[in-house]
């Protein structure tokens, strides 16, 4: 029943990453052409937005590259014995736990004391929607790697 949950969770995360590559399309088409055609304004406010998508499109890529095992994970040994993969499988699960918690404890304190005080000199908008990217992506790798962690040991533990 959980790891359905997740799986809803992931296939949301998915949809929205589409639809903030197609905003980013659209935003940057806007810059391109009100720089070169000249009946077209241009805006400002597409810079914004660019921004704001791009910032959100990196974090969502790594919360999903974490789900799928393509994130932080490097095979260089292929080919180890099962005690060294079993090794380099725990301290994988250390080093990325120990980002998850720098990036919701940190990226926490980073929302509440910056992105809340801050406000965008073009569109007003307050710049706390960019600043919780930080600790939204900490849970949710926490999330996707807790599910993985036990998949990886509690599941098949004689793998």
């Amino acid at each position: 029943m959980i790891f359905r949950i997740i799986d809803i969770y992931a296939n949301i995360l998915t949809k929205l990453m589409t639809f903030l590559m197609y905003v980013l399309l659209f935003a940057v088409t806007i810059q391109v052409m009100g720089r070169y055609i000249p009946f077209i304004p241009r805006y400002l406010w597409p810079l914004e937005l660019t921004n704001f998508a791009l910032i959100w499109l990196i974090f969502l890529g790594s919360i999903l590259g974490i789900k799928e095992k393509k994130h932080f994970f490097v095979d260089l040994f292929a080919n180890c014995s099962q005690g060294m993969d079993r090794f380099l499988k725990v301290l994988y699960y250390v080093v990325v736990y120990t980002v998850c918690f720098i990036f919701i404890f940190f990226g926490y304190h980073y929302f509440t004391k910056w992105g809340l005080i801050q406000a965008s000199e073009l569109t007003g908008m307050n710049l706390g929607f960019v600043y919780f990217s930080v600790p939204f992506a900490g849970v949710s790798w926490f999330i996707f790697l807790t599910a993985d962690l036990y998949k990886e040991f509690f599941m098949n533990p004689n793998k």
